[in-house]
């Protein structure tokens, strides 16, 4: 009998635990997730000690950066296209900089991804502002 109430416990215990585990968030629409790795992404590069050393390290963090961006856009469809805008953009000085400063490198050069990389953070934090509201 003790065996047979287990069994009858089990799924319950079991369909307990899913919903503890995906009850966090599961309203929010699908940007909210999309701008949370885009966010992480991008703390990636602007964490990053900027020098002629870490150039190829931030040309692979921008590559991720453009990835998340094309989902956020996907996710977030008309929605908050001036601050996706802004984000694109920014990303393509980010982009920009980087190939002069591999190509011609010097000391203004990293100072130029530098400040774009900064640029790039601003403009995702309007963006993260604009899309808080929702999330």
């Amino acid at each position: 009998m003790n065996r047979t109430r287990l069994l009858w416990g089990l799924p319950a215990g079991t369909l307990l635990l899913a919903a503890t585990l995906t009850g966090c968030g599961e309203d929010d629409p699908a940007v909210c997730s999309s701008v949370d790795a885009l966010r992480s992404s991008v703390a990636d590069m602007t964490d990053l000690d900027i020098d002629q050393d870490t150039l190829t390290t931030l040309q692979d963090d921008v590559s991720e950066v453009q990835a998340d961006l094309k989902q956020v856009r996907s996710d977030a469809k008309d929605e908050y296209a001036t601050e996706i805008e802004a984000v694109d953009q920014a990303a393509t000085s980010v982009t920009t900089t980087l190939e002069t400063a591999t190509a011609t490198p010097s000391p203004a050069a990293v100072v130029d991804v530098g400040t774009a990389v900064q640029a790039l953070g601003t403009a995702l934090k309007d963006l993260n502002d604009a899309v808080e509201s929702t999330c």
